[in-house]
């Protein structure tokens, strides 16, 4: 691999300037984030007379259609005057900022957007603002085997969680109330797990954003979305293209019938078709299905900020091109988009990027998707400061949102403490062999054992506290399980005497225990309300 890669440098035409030069730019770059973490916050990144419809912009006086994407089009900008301003300046050149200095910004506006809460008397209670959401997770775990789409939707704990945040604002999700004694979580409400005696130190809290997202993550046999919110990308479905793991938001095909995309028509004007391109996304027909399906998305909008708020990256594979850079407003074609989630599409056109732009399959998919992701934003732009998008790329908004994507092992590695252990020991050396050697899909459940999330965060100082593994001495070392307390991010690990043991004992941990740890003992009328279900 090293040879092929110098292989290819050594081709390269391209004179790169002395080192000298080099040293002296990157010195330049850094003086110039230095000042700018400091001037960033008093410059509006949006001000209120960009896109003005007194100077010809394309709003009344405010907000444009073109934020956040509302529109697939971006050719129709220079049909009207756009107001100069230092805020677009700053965001014409954002790939000057360093990442650090725009998470620095964003999570010093976020802080301060958010909702105050008042404490409670005792201090090692929850206030009142911090309302109980109480979902069952054994109900929702019958449901999905349901045959109807709505019944899983319904019964699932992403729909129990819709139903009981419907009447919330979006100031309530703002809040970000850290009770003392749960790891330093933020939090915006308390979770109630029903029939499983479980108190919420936080793990719960943090389990119930990754079984949602895990839910709508899942599909059928049929490649068909579980719940109908999000569908595997065309790609996904055929095994074809790098990016078989995106989603898209679901199509519903049947209700998208009636939506008709014409634009051969001889008698329409240049001008007449760049105005329906432009509003394109807000043609498609609307019937109970896509409301319902625009509520589902507006809520997960919700759920996924909600959750960037609180510190907890989530596992949601959406494409750069048709969410993250729209949501950084960054000029995209649909000859990028299509090669991204639909390679197959992308082949059989003729290979110019107008030709793709003119087929009626090709715009009806963008538009529906660009109808269905305004959905998403709008969801979004109630619990994060979306204004302060702009200034990240595509790539840099997904990794704040999403984490990590891959687990990196030796990340986690340098924050973990043992208890009863020492670096050395065999039993250590074979969990970290056992680790590595795991597929992506057993770190993630490995991680929700452990954690109550499925992704890691990017660097060693975004962890809250540090993975401890304790040494397990209250029973057999080779009959027990490893167990866990996702509140505190620690796992008991019994000294198995060897590797095989213990990799069977942990694989059988991971993939079979769905409920926590029992913190107290139920009553009877909670049991059976949990288990209802069953």
């Amino acid at each position: 691999a090293l040879e092929a890669a110098a292989s290819k440098v050594a081709n390269i035409s391209t004179v790169f300037p002395p080192m000298k030069a080099l040293l002296a730019r990157i010195s330049m770059l850094r003086a110039f984030n230095r000042r700018a973490k400091f001037a960033l916050p008093l410059f509006s990144l949006r001000p209120s007379q960009e896109d003005s419809a007194v100077l010809g912009g394309l709003a009344g006086f405010g907000a444009s259609v073109e934020r956040l994407g509302k529109t697939r089009e971006t050719i129709s900008l220079r049909q009207w005057v756009q107001a100069p301003c230092i805020g677009e300046r700053v965001r014409t050149c954002k790939k000057l900022f360093f990442t650090s200095v725009k998470r620095a910004l964003f999570n010093g506006i976020t802080e301060a957007t958010t909702t105050a809460t008042s404490l409670s008397q005792d201090e090692y209670e929850l206030p009142r603002d911090i309302r109980t959401v109480r979902v069952n997770r054994l109900k929702a775990r019958k449901g999905m085997s349901a045959t109807d789409k709505n019944i899983r939707r319904k019964k699932s704990v992403f729909g129990q969680l819709q139903n009981e945040l419907s009447g919330w604002s979006g100031a309530a999700l703002r809040r970000g109330f850290i009770a003392k004694g749960h790891g330093g979580q933020k939090r915006a409400f308390k979770v109630k797990l029903i029939g499983e005696g479980v108190n919420d130190y936080s793990g719960p809290y943090r389990e119930i954003f990754t079984d949602a997202i895990r839910e709508i993550n899942e599909w059928t046999t049929s490649s068909e979305s579980t719940l109908g919110i999000l569908d595997p990308s065309p790609n996904a479905v055929v095994g074809v293209g790098e990016n078989r793991d995106l989603k898209v938001f679901a199509s519903c095909e049947s209700a998208w019938d009636t939506f008709e995309v014409d634009v051969s028509d001889p008698f329409i004007s240049e001008e007449e078709r760049t105005i329906w391109d432009h509003f394109s996304s807000h043609l498609v027909p609307r019937n109970e299905e896509i409301r319902d399906l625009e509520d589902s998305l507006s809520f997960l909008g919700k759920l996924v900020s909600t959750a960037v708020r609180h510190g907890i990256p989530v596992d949601l594979d959406l494409p750069l091109g048709t969410v993250w850079r729209r949501l950084c407003e960054e000029k995209i074609s649909t000859f990028e988009i299509l090669e991204e989630v639909d390679l197959i599409a992308h082949r059989q056109s003729k290979g110019s990027p107008t030709d793709m732009g003119q087929d009626p399959s090709v715009l009806k998919f963008l538009a529906t998707q660009q109808h269905l992701f305004n959905a998403f934003a709008d969801g979004v732009s109630s619990v994060l400061p979306v204004e302060l998008f702009s200034m990240f790329t595509g790539v840099e908004l997904r990794d704040y949102f999403c984490g990590n994507q891959e687990i990196d092992v030796e990340l986690l590695r340098t924050v973990v403490e043992y208890e009863g252990y020492k670096e050395d020991d065999k039993v250590i050396q074979f969990f970290w062999e056992v680790i590595r050697e795991m597929s992506t899909a057993d770190k993630k459940l490995f991680l929700q054992f452990v954690w109550a999330r499925s992704r890691l965060p990017l660097k060693e100082s975004d962890f809250d506290a540090p993975f401890k593994i304790q040494k397990d001495t209250k029973t057999s070392c080779n009959a027990a399980l490893p167990s866990a307390s996702t509140c505190f991010f620690s796992l008991s690990l019994p000294e198995y005497e060897s590797m095989e043991m213990l990799k069977e004992k942990l694989l059988f941990a991971i993939k079979n225990v769905k409920t926590m740890e029992t913190d107290f003992s139920t009553n009877d009328v909670e049991i059976e309300e949990g288990w209802r279900g069953l």
